[in-house]
C-alpha cells in the first residue's frame, strides 16, 4: 500500500511542476508582439506561418501551415507553452502542394486560456540558424 500512495503523490507531484508559470523574456514579447496571435504572420525572410483554424482547442488536432523561401530549410521545430510550462511538442512538418504542413495538438492544462509558442529554426545555405517565433492561443 506505501508503494501505491508514493505512486499517486509523485504522479500529482510531476503533474503540478508540469504546469507552473512562465514568463516571457523581452525578446519573446519583442518577437510576439509584430504578429496576433492565431493569425498569417509574415516575418522579414519571406517566412509565413499560420494555423488551419483560427480557434484552437486543446487536445484537438490542428495543421500548423509554412511557407518557406527556396533558400532556406526548416532545422527544427517545436511548440512549448508560455502562459504555463508543459514541456516541449515536436513539430514535423512535411511537404504539400508548395507549404510545409505539421498535424499537431496542444495539451490542457488548468488554464481556460493558453498562450503557446512555436520555435522554428530555419537554416540559410549558407549553414547559419535563426530562429522564427510563433505565437497563437488555445481556449476550452
Amino acid at each position: 500500500m506505501p508503494i501505491k500512495l508514493l505512486v499517486v503523490f509523485l504522479s500529482v507531484l510531476n503533474l503540478l511542476i508540469a504546469c507552473g508559470p512562465q514568463s516571457l523574456s523581452i525578446e519573446e514579447q519583442r518577437q510576439g508582439a509584430s504578429c496576433q496571435p492565431n493569425q498569417l504572420c509574415e516575418y522579414d525572410n519571406q517566412v509565413k506561418i499560420w494555423l488551419s483554424e483560427q480557434q484552437i482547442t486543446p487536445e484537438t488536432p490542428f495543421e500548423i501551415n509554412l511557407s518557406l523561401p527556396s533558400s532556406l530549410l526548416v532545422h527544427s521545430a517545436k511548440l512549448e507553452g508560455i502562459t504555463m510550462y508543459m514541456g516541449y511538442i515536436p513539430v514535423l512538418f512535411e511537404p504539400l502542394d508548395d507549404i510545409l504542413v505539421a498535424q499537431s495538438m496542444v495539451g490542457i492544462c488548468s488554464e481556460r486560456n493558453m498562450t503557446w509558442k512555436l520555435t522554428l529554426e530555419v537554416k540559410n545555405p549558407q549553414g547559419q540558424l535563426k530562429h522564427v517565433f510563433y505565437y497563437f492561443d488555445a481556449t476550452y
